[in-house]
């Protein structure tokens, strides 16, 4: 095939060069084929995290032989990372209803037959979750990110149940299920340090892929095709200063998503969507992190103030969504007033617990192992938490006007006391059902009290991104006329089906799901040679 395609190609040039009938303008560069293959197999997936392992499981159990290339020392992404929840629909046309309506308040780029293919196969996730590995067990810890959206209620998440004895967290639980199912049942060979550098195209199709392995350059032949589940791009500075508003950026999670596979589709013709929508709460830096841990109050007795030292949204906006919240330009001061923003607190919800209270995922806690302390003063010594004796004083820490930040407060609890947050709409107790399990308390607000006061900077912290090459219902990567580009498929964060209103446990259910359908699609194509 290979000689073929060449002397194809060839015949191509000497034909134009004749004057025959293939114009130079009309005839399209062409990458020239490696003169050897270093390895080849019939489907090559680049990342190994959830999307990865699904693809690998799914297109396996059709009869491909699959290889899968990590760019880091070791598999999980963000999936390893994360709380190791997924969304799981109940009800089929209630889901459909609700998921559709996340796009449409937000004028996101909505595929119906997308989505509707999401819905169905996502509700065989629970079977294949526990087809993963033996004597494992699920439940339902949370519900729907957004309960005012009609039929949110068809919206489950659910997750592996840790052992007794053990302290696996979420997202090890999960990937660890997803390692066993592709490593020790089906026995699919990983390569890891291997960094996917630029796809192998010839004549409009896909042929394979140069993958840098310990820092030597390779050609890897695909049979049938290649399946990109590299993650997203929150890592590279120059493609969030391209596509998002914002600035000071950190991020929770896995610090290997740096824009890989957005490249490789882009040269190879794809179309990309949804670059501008993020998965971003609001979180804290601690110095010597690589990363940012998200802040998640428990007790009641906080604001969010801006650098005018006044509130400006209802502090329990979804944690994924607060990018929304902060990301606005002052068009005459030129500044962005809520980046950083602040969280003001009382003595009393500094003892009631960590102020990341109930978070579970994160690069930080999950990798760099970091512990918050329980009633914060270790935050405080390292300055990430200052404290004062009065209003007036924490003002003059944190650069804020005292007479704004004073006023603030005073409103604040004056609204409280008399039932009902007028400004914002914040609810004093929580109604219905939860969203993370132990990431919600039962009251939420309440008057800042006795000092002394406390205030942390809080940034935009990236929990992932989810633009990249657009899909279709086969997991097929489009071109942007809509017609896929041969044997190239994608699955997980990069390339996302989710738009700008992304709720929790549906990038780990996009990852499997399209996983699935990526592998399955991809194992039935016919191998070029």
């Amino acid at each position: 095939m290979q000689v073929t395609k060449r002397t194809f190609l060839k015949g191509l040039l000497a034909t134009a060069a004749a004057g025959g009938v293939v114009s130079q303008a009309s005839a399209k560069p062409q990458a020239d084929l490696p003169a050897k293959w270093d390895r080849e197999a019939d489907v090559v997936i680049l990342g190994y995290g959830g999307a990865g392992a699904s693809a690998a499981i799914t297109a396996k159990d059709a009869g491909a032989d699959v290889v899968i290339f990590e760019k880091t020392a070791q598999g999980g992404g963000n999936t390893a990372v994360s709380s190791g929840g997924m969304m799981i629909p109940n009800n089929r046309e209630r889901a459909i209803t609700y998921l559709a309506k996340t796009y449409d308040f937000a004028n996101s780029q909505k595929d119906q037959e997308l989505l509707e293919a999401f819905v169905d196969e996502a509700m065989k996730s629970k079977d294949f979750l526990l087809s993963l590995a033996p004597d494992q067990k699920v439940y339902i810890y949370g519900h729907a990110g957004f309960q005012n959206i009609p039929e949110s209620d068809a919206i489950d998440k659910w997750r592996f149940r840790t052992p007794k004895g053990q302290k696996t967290r979420g997202g090890d639980m999960l990937f660890n299920n997803y390692r066993y199912a592709v490593e020790t049942v089906r026995k699919v060979p990983v390569v890891y340090n291997a960094r996917g550098l630029q796809l192998i195209t010839q004549n409009d199709e896909v042929l394979g892929v140069w993958v840098e392995i310990d820092g030597k350059k390779q050609a890897v032949k695909a049979r049938r095709g290649v399946v990109l589940a590299t993650g997203g791009y929150e890592f590279d500075d120059n493609m969030l200063s391209n596509h998002t508003m914002g600035q000071k950026f950190h991020r929770l999670g896995h610090p290997g998503n740096t824009g890989d596979g957005v490249r490789m589709a882009q040269a190879a013709g794809a179309d990309l969507w949804h670059m501008n929508a993020l998965s971003c709460p609001l979180g804290l830096v601690v110095p010597g992190l690589k990363t940012a841990l998200q802040i998640n109050m428990l007790a009641p007795s906080y604001i969010y103030v801006d650098q005018d030292g006044k509130r400006f949204a209802n502090e329990k906006m979804d944690n994924h969504t607060c990018i929304y919240g902060v990301n606005v330009l002052d068009p005459i001061k030129h500044r962005y007033p809520r980046i950083p923003c602040f969280v003001i607190f009382d003595e009393a919800a500094r003892v009631r617990g960590p102020i990341i209270g109930g978070a579970t995922s994160g690069y930080a806690l999950n990798r760099e192992n970091y512990k918050w302390s329980k009633d914060n003063s270790a935050e405080i010594e390292k300055g990430v938490i200052v404290s004062a004796p009065t209003i007036e004083e924490l003002a003059k820490k944190i650069n804020v006007p005292a007479e704004n930040l004073v006023e603030t407060v005073s409103r604040w609890n004056s609204q409280i006391n008399a039932g009902a947050d007028k400004d914002f709409g914040r609810p004093l107790e929580k109604k219905g059902k939860v969203a993370f399990e132990g990431r919600e308390a039962p009251v939420i607000s309440r008057p800042i009290g006795d000092g002394p006061y406390y205030a942390a900077e809080l940034y935009p912290t990236i929990l992932n991104t989810q633009g990249g090459p657009r899909r279709n219902k086969l997991g097929q990567v489009l071109d942007p006329f809509g017609k896929p580009i041969a044997r190239l498929y994608s699955a997980g964060e990069l390339g996302s089906m989710w738009g700008h209103i992304y709720q929790g446990a549906t990038n780990n259910s996009e990852a499997c799901v399209f996983g699935r359908i990526a592998g399955r699609t991809v194992a039935n194509e016919t191998p070029w040679s």
